[in-house]
């Protein structure tokens, strides 16, 4: 059996002012406290993973870190700092690492016989992205792990496994701060490496942990956080042991204690295996188009351009009603109501009730009245869009949960200035589509995916899609044909939104080249691909 290793953690410290949900005039006591712990404990290293200030100003923070120094001179063993995001607002890395007496940089070291990484990667938040990957950091990492036959543990400031937020008092509302944009790539490179046994960091104040590969990514609560623990200060920190197994155990009033077992080196979760999407085509999505009793059609490029037909669409359609397959019509274009597309196809001569036809608006409606009864929204898009959510239940606000996009060609850019500002002050950003064009009477157009695009560069979001190709909204497309699944084929003319969107609900799919281009070079590829509505109808009606 390997030796026993015995560490000793402490993260987000935040020595300075009571704020509302930590207390901060606790955390020298409460480092104090720490202090003639690890006495008792004998570790063999302490990691200490930043965030030990909570910033004010250069001087007022200098003072802060000083007393937070003072409290790691006199412990039982060596120890080491990572910087967190409040430590380098007002501070520089320099001037961290000249008060804590060492180097800021990475660090690594072998200690009863694992290899400790210090993995000091840009914990800057930059506003309003959040966190950017650094290439050097990367480069560093994978050198370092590629110079060891030990089994490594990591320490970091933000976690590398992405993990869930849900009910995290501050990370649930400012997401794009709680993670790393590039935690998969950070991901594949320990899995590349095939001997880390562990990842510890702090930063989200609360305990949680994630195995990934078999890899326990672990992060622990912060020493004064109180949003978990009635008001009072947390007062956490952790021992980690390793031999066998990792034991790990949250001290103080968030207590928690797990135990799992470490993987052998170069020992991994099944591979290779097939992409999900890959899987779902070869087992649950019948090949061919014979059995087709129901069809989900596209209307843009697929019934009409703009305001005219496509050649052939009204006849094609008929037919296919005559002989008994039903329809409903799904579109990701939320700039009018069911009703009000049911008259334009009858216009055209294609004759639909509106209750079979559904829209991205409605989707969007439905999908925010799931999540609360009443939620408050900023709306940038049209007028059916607000219709359909206010008919669901929501209400405009100038303090939104929720900024919902969609696309209004006389939206002025104070609207999109308005919605940014509130996405900023935490609302969450919801789409109704991603499509950033469809086709028109007079060639392409702009939809609501550029809206979208323009909101999350100004904002640092990443947008919830409620529209195609998200699966929902073809879950409720199903429910209104009432066919079985397996007798169901999507028509669509867009790869990345109705080929994707059937692909992920399951479903057949004939992409159509009467509407947007065909990419053959596309991922999403369709179980057909023909020229037009009419070409289909040939070929289920025989």
């Amino acid at each position: 059996m390997p030796d026993t290793l015995k560490l000793a953690i402490v993260t987000d410290i935040h020595h300075g002012p009571d704020k509302l949900t930590k207390v901060g005039s606790a955390a020298v006591p409460l480092l104090q406290d720490f202090a003639a712990f690890t006495r008792d404990y004998q570790p063999h290293f302490i990691a200490e993973l930043g965030d030990r200030i909570s910033d004010i100003d250069a001087v007022t923070d200098l003072g802060q870190l000083e007393l937070v120094a003072g409290q790691f001179a006199d412990l039982p063993a060596p120890h080491r700092h990572l910087m967190g995001n409040h430590d380098q607002v007002h501070l520089s890395v320099a001037d961290n690492g000249e008060v804590l007496g060492q180097s800021m940089a990475h660090y690594s070291v072998d200690v009863s016989g694992r290899h400790l990484v210090f993995w000091q990667l840009d914990s800057r938040i930059h506003h309003p992205q959040g966190f950017l990957p650094n290439k050097a950091d990367l480069v560093w990492l994978a050198a370092d792990l590629a110079a060891t036959n030990l089994p490594v543990i990591i320490f970091t400031h933000v976690p590398l496994d992405g993990g869930s937020l849900q009910s995290n008092y501050y990370f649930d509302n400012n997401r794009r701060f709680g993670g790393l944009p590039h935690q998969r790539e950070i991901q594949a490179l320990l899995r590349e490496a095939g001997n880390v046994i562990l990842c510890v960091a702090g930063h989200v104040h609360w305990n949680n942990v994630n195995l990934i590969d078999g890899i326990p990514h672990i992060t622990i609560q912060s020493l004064c956080e109180s949003f978990t623990t009635e008001g009072a200060a947390a007062g956490a920190w952790a021992t980690i042991e390793v031999d066998h197994e990792v034991r790990w155990r949250t001290y103080g009033n968030d207590a928690i204690a797990l135990t799992v077992p470490v993987r052998g080196l170069n020992s991994h979760w099944r591979q290779p295996l097939p992409s999900f999407e890959e899987h779902i085509q070869k087992t649950a999505i019948p090949t061919g188009l014979d059995n087709i009793t129901g069809l989900i059609l596209d209307m843009d490029g697929v019934l009409y351009r703009g305001g005219t037909a496509v050649p052939g669409a009204p006849q094609a359609f008929a037919a296919l009603r005559a002989a008994g397959i039903e329809i409903v019509a799904l579109t990701n274009n939320a700039r009018a109501s069911a009703e009000d597309y049911s008259a334009k196809l009858a216009r055209l001569g294609i004759h639909l009730a509106a209750e079979r036809i559904v829209t991205a608006g409605q989707a969007t409606a439905r999908y925010l009245a799931a999540q609360s009864t009443a939620p408050s929204v900023f709306i940038a898009g049209s007028a059916a869009l607000r219709h359909e959510l206010l008919l669901q239940g929501a209400v405009e606000s100038d303090e939104p949960e929720y900024v919902v996009a969609g696309i209004d060609l006389d939206m002025p850019l104070s609207t999109l200035a308005a919605a940014v500002g509130h996405l900023h002050r935490g609302a969450k950003l919801i789409a109704t589509n991603p499509d950033p064009m469809l086709p028109g009477g007079r060639g392409m157009e702009p939809e609501a995916g550029a809206v979208v695009a323009f909101l999350q560069a100004a904002s640092g979001q990443t947008a919830y899609i409620v529209g195609k190709p998200n699966r929902e909204i073809f879950a409720l497309a199903l429910a209104q044909l009432g066919i079985p699944p397996a007798e169901v084929a999507v028509i669509g003319d867009t790869a990345e939104t109705d080929i994707a969107g059937a692909t992920a609900a399951g479903l057949r799919s004939i992409q159509v080249a009467s509407g947007n281009q065909v990419k053959p070079e596309s991922p999403h590829q369709a179980t057909a691909n023909m020229a037009d509505l009419t070409a289909v109808a040939d070929r289920l009606l025989g």
